[in-house]
């Protein structure tokens, strides 16, 4: 039987999916409740993604959410990339109805030239057998592209990002009272000045994770993001 009071949303990024949460989602109690939707627009191809924004995006969080708080949930959430910033907006929106935020590789800056490289890799399908660190962010893609006509598709979702991104910027930044930020010392997609921006918010808890990138996480820091869920449900009560 699920706990009748804690659940978990987990809220993957741009061009992601939700198994990238796998390593997090198997180390949760069974008791727990879980919810990792696929954004609209991801998990097909590139017309999808193309038809899709940050309204969609929004309204699903914000769907997510509300469902779970309709039903007495206590509701966690976990955020990756552009994820982080979807939950800070539905936070503010909804007043703070998050018992706890754990947010990975928040794209406060991010790295065009970078996001741009990193797609480029996977559309031309060249596996980096020797760096995980590609190897991962293609297994992370959920969006097919197989031409140059469906690359051209990607730059409304991609503006749409950058708009999420300055409205973001834009709030005032406070939110819950336990959110933790967790980055990447090697993220290409994410400027590092994400990290002294991530400090406006009011008692967050900050850590560069060493060694990782966009989407991968090195063994000793998938056990530390387990940890830091942990610690996050031990704190509701769960």
């Amino acid at each position: 039987m699920k706990d009748a009071s804690v659940a978990v949303l987990f809220v993957h990024g741009i061009q992601g999916q939700p198994k990238q949460f796998q390593f997090l989602i198997d180390a949760l109690p069974p008791e727990i409740e879980l919810r990792a939707p696929m954004l609209p627009g991801h998990g097909s191809n590139a017309k999808a993604f193309h038809a899709a924004g940050r309204k969609e995006w929004l309204s699903a969080v914000r769907r997510e959410t509300q469902a779970l708080l309709d039903e007495g949930k206590r509701v966690l959430y976990v955020g990756h990339s552009m994820g982080c910033l979807l939950g800070l907006k539905i936070s503010r929106e909804l007043g703070d109805p998050y018992a706890g935020m754990l947010l990975l590789c928040c794209p406060f800056f991010p790295i065009i030239t970078g996001g741009l490289r990193n797609g480029l890799r996977c559309y031309r399908r060249v596996r980096g057998r020797e760096d995980p660190r590609v190897e991962a962010s293609c297994a992370a893609n959920s969006v097919s592209v197989h031409n140059t006509s469906d690359i051209l598709r990607l730059a409304r979702p991609y503006t749409e990002l950058l708009r999420l991104i300055w409205e973001i910027r834009r709030m005032e930044p406070k939110g819950p009272a336990n959110i933790r930020f967790r980055f990447s010392e090697a993220d290409r997609l994410v400027s590092r000045k994400s990290v002294p921006y991530a400090e406006r918010w009011p008692h967050a808890d900050i850590r560069v994770c060493p060694a990782c990138s966009h989407s991968y996480f090195t063994e000793q820091t998938v056990r530390e993001l387990r940890q830091d869920l942990s610690v996050l449900l031990r704190e509701v009560g769960a």
